[in-house]
């Protein structure tokens, strides 16, 4: 079987390309996602490929450049497309591109022959739609991280609401051309047509490097230099809690205490604020997976303060829930609408929720 996996993944050589141009959040927790799938997919398909339209954020609100032409630093895993970044029309072209880039695969006799998309990203559903009516034999699995209608929860212009309206409208037009589904909770089905086709529900991922380093871990003290760490890593959004984080850590008393943070978004004026006034608040920015993974080995604890007081949590399932529980260090986080009961098995969850 052939098997080909449209995303939007970038290798780590071009990580700082990435973190350089953004002038909002780097989408770190997709691209750890994908990546783990996509290791697992070269583990079992002998003959299977990667074709990406990076996500990297538009021009000119979120990316410093117009045109994505690949990147500096050559690398073998994956193979870009090539598109027109520009708020609006971006969308388009992505899909142009991705048309373009699968043709080979489209029009290869192979018998048997798979798609795996990955998130609800307009232009990679119509890329595949594009190419099951090319070859009614492709099978299309859609893997969905996240709902559309809740992609995007920093607040929205009219404009932004418009563009949305109408990006939904052709999602649900390709959605039909899709065979298989794998969802991160089972109230997604609420609100996505599967239109009849099998699905599963699998609301994380580690490879098996991961799991024997779990199964290894040897209970340690908490205190690191004689200090604690509270450690949040990922969007410091208001919506997501950040806010009230850093003012319940504010009420500690202990000097000992050190509230680590990195990430970007709307709060990060109000971190900075904050850590002005109390020298126990540590804001590290947008920083690598790798650097984040150390963070979160260093913790005392770590937090999540997404409440369950908005809709789409019961859509949703933070990727920081499994890495946070990894680390073998305490969690501490609200049971939120779209997890399983048996987190609360393994969160400090408040009593009261």
């Amino acid at each position: 079987m052939k098997v080909l996996f449209l995303g939007g993944v970038f290798a780590d050589e071009n990580e700082q390309e990435i973190i350089d141009n953004s002038l909002r959040s780097v989408e770190y927790s997709a691209n750890v996602f994908q990546k783990k799938l996509i290791d697992g997919f070269q583990r079992n398909y002998k003959d299977f490929r990667v074709v990406s339209a990076p996500f990297i954020g538009a021009y000119p609100i979120a990316y410093k450049k117009a045109w994505f032409k690949g990147f500096s630093k050559a690398q073998t895993a994956y193979s870009y497309v090539h598109f027109n970044n520009v708020w609006g029309i971006r969308n388009f072209s992505r899909a142009n591109a991705l048309k373009k880039a699968i043709k080979d695969f489209i029009q290869d006799e192979e018998k048997e022959k798979q798609i795996i998309v990955y998130s609800v990203h307009t232009p990679f559903l119509e890329a595949a739609a594009y190419a099951k009516r090319k070859d009614s034999n492709i099978h299309v699995s859609l893997i969905v991280p996240d709902l559309p209608q809740y992609m995007n929860l920093e607040k929205q212009t009219w404009l932004y609401r418009i563009a949305k309206y109408f990006d939904i409208k052709r999602f649900n037009k390709y959605n039909k051309q899709m065979d298989a589904y794998v969802l991160l909770t089972e109230a997604m089905t609420e609100l996505l047509d599967v239109h009849g086709q099998p699905y599963v529900v699998q609301e994380g991922i580690m490879d098996e490097k991961q799991l024997k380093e779990c199964a290894q871990k040897t209970p340690r003290k908490a205190e690191t230099d004689g200090l604690k760490y509270v450690v949040y890593t990922g969007k410091l959004y208001e919506k997501f809690g950040v806010k009230n984080l850093v003012d319940a850590f504010c009420k500690i008393e202990n000097p000992n205490y050190r509230l680590t943070l990195c990430g970007n978004g709307d709060c990060v004026a109000y971190i900075q604020e904050k850590a002005k006034q109390d020298e126990r608040i540590l804001f590290m920015g947008q920083v690598t997976p790798a650097v984040a993974e150390k963070w979160m080995k260093k913790a005392a604890v770590l937090v999540n303060p997404r409440t369950d007081n908005e809709v789409y949590t019961k859509y949703s399932f933070p990727s920081k829930t499994v890495e946070y529980l990894r680390s073998g260090n305490p969690v501490v986080g609200y049971k939120l609408a779209g997890m399983k009961d048996c987190y609360r098995d393994f969160l400090c969850v408040p009593k009261d929720d």
